[in-house]
């Protein structure tokens, strides 16, 4: 019979804090362990390659600290269809490890020097994009939705764990539901026992079903959201947390019965109301200032000109053709803008909305690439104009790609900019464009 998650976890730390043997370690991880805080505080272990495998088989935190393990990371990246089907008996979300990692020095210094465009593409993209997102911007009035947040994105480390309790426990204040739990599902049942009253609100519902630890774990570790719900989840939950907590959710599924413990003498429809109200997750506008941010590291061109947040909207008509007419009807001034990225930073030139922004990053984005800059770099530079308007890098040349994808509709715009772009005196400059 094999071993509990509790009993690996024991095994795993013994070892960690014995002989600290990395391939043993790997050995007992791959049955399944609670990994409560990163390696990276281990001496023993922290630099070693297999510190990306138990971290992702874990769903714990890392950092790249040397080549062997950011070469780890690219294996897993290459090897990504193959790691999900081995490791997602363990932990479903085993292919989602680019938001594990800790970014540091090191692990900036190596995308610089990248030349894989698609493992760049998967590390700033859309759904992976915790290198870019600002958590922290956000109602600073509101430390509910602050704390809550911190617990979604980085709850897995038992030491961020206990600075929002602290947080929680100054504040005089609890968390009404993250994402759907009361504590973060990623330790065992005692560690999950303790947090859960500490950090949210007590449930008015209460489930009730023949396994008694069962009946436990589930009141103790969901909110009234998944407990009124639990007959449409409990396949989820199944998959999720039937190995780890050896529980059968399935056979619980088929005779459960749900209680309000709270319900005397109160008319049903406002007690319904009251545990809606209760439970509603009050979502905060997040401002993520993000380009912002990158204007001021590295996007010089803007600063003092033009909030780039402003607005993503292009309007038709807007395009400055006193700009297109001096700069890019010239072919020694386009010349300069391609050999010469600081060129077109220093221009004499007044930027009255966002489509001169935008044409002028283009012209600087086709000479960081003439310039062999570095492709990390590029592609950040472009994350936001691929996610509104379909402008993506590829293959070193900046393409507009007219398909579904893109959040603004008048798409008959952006290739009349490309048009422009593309034809210009300058043949070379104009096959850095595609559409």
């Amino acid at each position: 019979m094999s071993k509990s998650f509790e009993e690996n976890t024991k095994d795993f730390y013994d070892e960690l804090n014995g002989e600290c043997d990395p391939k043993r370690l790997l050995y007992i991880a791959e049955k399944g362990i609670f990994l409560k805080e990163p390696l990276f505080k281990y001496d023993k272990i922290k630099d070693n390659e297999y510190v990306v495998d138990i971290s992702v088989i874990s769903d714990q935190f890392f950092l790249i600290n040397n080549n062997k393990q950011y070469n780890r990371l690219k294996y897993f990246f290459k090897e990504d269809r193959y790691i999900y089907d081995k490791y997602r008996h363990l932990t479903p979300s085993c292919n989602d490890y680019f938001s594990l990692i800790i970014i540091n020095k090191y692990f900036i210094e190596k995308l610089l020097y990248e030349k894989d465009e698609n493992f760049l593409n998967e590390v700033i993209s859309t759904r992976e994009n915790y290198l870019l997102e600002d958590f922290i911007k956000i109602n600073e009035n509101n430390i509910e939705d602050i704390l809550r947040k911190i617990l979604i994105e980085s709850g897995k480390d038992i030491n961020i764990l206990n600075y929002c309790l602290d947080k929680v426990k100054r504040n005089n204040s609890k968390i009404k539901s993250i994402e759907g739990y009361r504590v973060p599902m990623h330790y065992c049942f005692e560690t999950l026992k303790y947090y859960s009253d500490e950090l949210c609100i007590k449930n008015h519902l209460y489930l009730k079903c023949e396994d008694k630890y069962a009946e436990e774990f589930i009141n103790v570790c969901f909110t009234d959201e998944f407990i009124r719900n639990f007959y449409h989840f409990n396949i989820e939950f199944q998959e999720k947390f039937s190995k780890k907590y050896n529980i059968d959710f399935k056979e619980i599924g088929e005779k459960f019965e749900v209680i309000d413990i709270n319900k005397i003498n109160t008319n049903e429809n406002e007690t319904n109301e009251n545990e809606t109200n209760e439970n509603e997750t009050n979502e905060n506008e997040y401002i993520n200032d993000i380009q912002g941010q990158l204007i001021k590291i590295i996007d010089p061109q803007y600063k003092g000109k033009l909030s780039y947040i402003e607005s993503y909207e292009l309007n038709p008509g807007d395009i400055n053709f006193d700009f297109i007419n001096k700069y890019l009807r010239n072919y020694k001034k386009i010349d300069r803008i391609l050999k010469d990225p600081n060129y077109i930073l220093n221009i004499d030139i007044v930027i009255n909305n966002y489509t001169d922004c935008l044409i002028i990053k283009l012209c600087y984005l086709a000479s960081l690439i003439h310039n062999k800059y570095s492709k990390f770099i590029i592609q950040v530079l472009i994350f936001y104009d691929e996610y509104w308007h379909s402008i993506s890098y590829r293959d070193d040349k900046i393409v507009f790609g007219n398909y579904s994808g893109g959040r603004y509709k008048y798409k008959f715009y952006i290739r009349k900019i490309f048009k422009i772009l593309m034809n210009t005196p300058h043949k070379l400059f104009n096959s850095y464009f595609y559409c």
